[in-house]
């Protein structure tokens, strides 16, 4: 049995016992010992041998030497309360791991892994922890409880988070592993897609005209007269750049934003202005192409994902045009202003395929996404 151990551990008689012994440091200073539930006698050798053996592997992965048989020897309880610290150097281990083997992004960290496994951890480390996966989600998702879609990305991530530490980290599959039913059974009914509300020409132009008049707001004003006037998603206000138009020689704006849609990414594109009317159905003038290639267009910081959301929902029109939505069932949110242009292009006549390569997307995403005519359309016709 000595023979067998690896460098640096030892065992010896106590008690009738597998007494072992950890030394390590400088001249072997400092020592780890735990009694082994195996008897020391010559039929225990090879049970012994094998403990020891998958000790050095918990214990070369990072835990000590007595959680690492408590892992070891009580598979069904694995990490328990009395090994709460455990829980949150696998979190980092995770999320390393992510980064490497996906090239996970910070704010897809922050947005859908983070608020739930620093929950489920927290959870883990509480005086009547979880002790197995299906405990742990029922009391992840019952702080979501109301809110059908962040249930749904809660139970996704600690799916994978599980997945990882049973693959991984040599947690008990028995107690830990997410089968595809208990996910379904968690994530429970998909909410009702909302459709999403189409802002008038006279809301963008009033809710525009509604901001202050100083820098700061100055500023804002540009970024949502660039969404309207050219169908934009919030995101690509950070990557417009001012180009010489191929066939008028004119300056123009060009996306070179690269939406990525599963395995794939959406092309960088020429931007088509659609006009606004004001009240009296006059064309409204914003020359913004003209302003962006002289570099007089000032946009806000746009930095966090959720800028324009944030300042929208502090604006006094916008949250009164939100709550007039709300009674017929619509969410007024950014895009909007891209449900606003989708609409008015169709009106305007241009073709389909025009229109898809002008917002940067696919035919089927134009034809389930966005609006393409209003009741009002069709009564003018009758």
């Amino acid at each position: 049995m000595r023979g067998a151990c690896p460098k640096g551990w030892s065992v010896k008689n106590m008690r009738g016992k597998v007494f072992l012994s950890i030394r390590s440091g400088a001249g072997g200073t400092n020592a780890t010992t735990v009694t082994l539930p195996i008897a020391w006698a010559a039929d225990t050798v090879p049970e012994a041998v094998q403990l020891i053996t998958e000790l050095h592997q918990q214990v070369n992965d990072g835990f000590d030497l007595r959680d690492a048989l408590e892992r070891t020897t009580a598979p069904a309880a694995a990490i328990k309360p009395s090994s709460p610290s455990k829980w949150p150097i696998l979190l980092e281990q995770f999320h390393a791991d992510l980064k490497l083997t996906s090239g996970l992004k910070p704010t897809t960290w922050k947005d859908n892994y983070a608020p739930f496994l620093e929950r489920a951890v927290e959870l883990l480390g509480g005086a009547s922890a979880p002790v197995n996966a299906r405990e742990l989600l029922a009391q992840v998702v019952s702080y979501w409880a109301d809110k059908p879609r962040r249930r749904e990305i809660s139970v996704t991530a600690v799916r994978k988070f599980l997945d990882y530490c049973v693959e991984v980290q040599n947690l008990p599959a028995e107690s830990w592993t997410v089968t595809a039913r208990m996910a379904k059974e968690f994530k429970g009914k998909k909410a009702k897609r909302r459709t999403v509300a189409t802002l008038t020409d006279l809301e963008i132009i009033r809710l525009i005209d509604s901001l202050p008049d100083d820098v700061r707001c100055a500023r804002w004003k540009n970024a949502l007269r660039l969404m309207a006037l050219y169908g934009l998603r919030p995101e690509e206000l950070s990557h417009l750049v001012s180009r010489e138009h191929p066939n008028t020689a004119e300056p123009a704006i060009y996306c070179t934003y690269e939406k990525v849609c599963g395995a794939t990414k959406t092309d960088p594109r020429w931007l088509m202005p659609l006009p606004l009317k004001d009240p009296t159905g006059e064309i409204v003038e914003w020359n913004l192409s003209g302003a962006l290639a002289i570099g007089q267009l000032e946009l806000p910081p746009l930095s966090d994902k959720y800028a324009v959301r944030t300042f929208l929902e502090r604006q006094p029109f916008w949250l009164e045009l939100k709550a007039k939505y709300d009674k017929t069932g619509e969410w007024l949110r950014p895009y909007s202003f891209r449900n606003a242009y989708s609409l008015r292009a169709h009106r305007l006549g241009h073709r389909n395929d025009v229109i898809c390569l002008a917002m940067g997307h696919s035919l089927s995403t134009h034809e389930s996404n966005y609006e393409w005519a209003r009741d009002t359309s069709v009564l003018e016709h009758v």
